[in-house]
């Protein structure tokens, strides 16, 4: 397992954003979690494939949180270079959402992404 990792310490609403530049994936994800990964344990994460840059996170809770950039697997490595910084709090800024998420994800941040605009024509309306 070949990645690039970086750990932040941040309070809740801040983002982690990321800048790759090509396709791979990248993976926000605790320090407990950072270290089961790390031994081939189960884990847990989010994020996933991204395509595009910049990937936006905006984190759950405060604590230590890891971003890991995944550099193609062992035998079939990738260059992949990354910069990631954390953002302050933004009320306009959404979460990246992952081109292999389940749908079910991709559907709820297409939902609230939709009744939020419908919430802004209304009040400027």
């Amino acid at each position: 397992m070949r990645f690039l990792f970086r750990t932040f310490e941040v309070k809740r609403k801040e983002i982690l954003e990321v800048e790759i530049d090509q396709p791979t994936k990248v993976k926000f994800m605790t320090a407990r979690d950072l270290k089961a990964y790390r031994m081939g344990k189960t884990y847990s994460y989010h994020g996933g494939t991204f395509e595009e840059s910049p990937i936006r996170f905006v984190v759950p809770y405060d604590g230590q949180w890891t971003v890991v950039v995944e550099k193609g697997t062992y035998h079939a490595p990738i260059d992949v270079k990354a910069q990631c910084h954390v953002v302050p709090p933004n009320s306009l800024v959404r979460s990246s959402i992952a081109v292999d998420a389940p749908d079910e994800i991709r559907q709820f941040a297409l939902d609230r992404a939709s009744t939020e605009e419908l919430d802004e024509a209304a009040q400027e309306g």
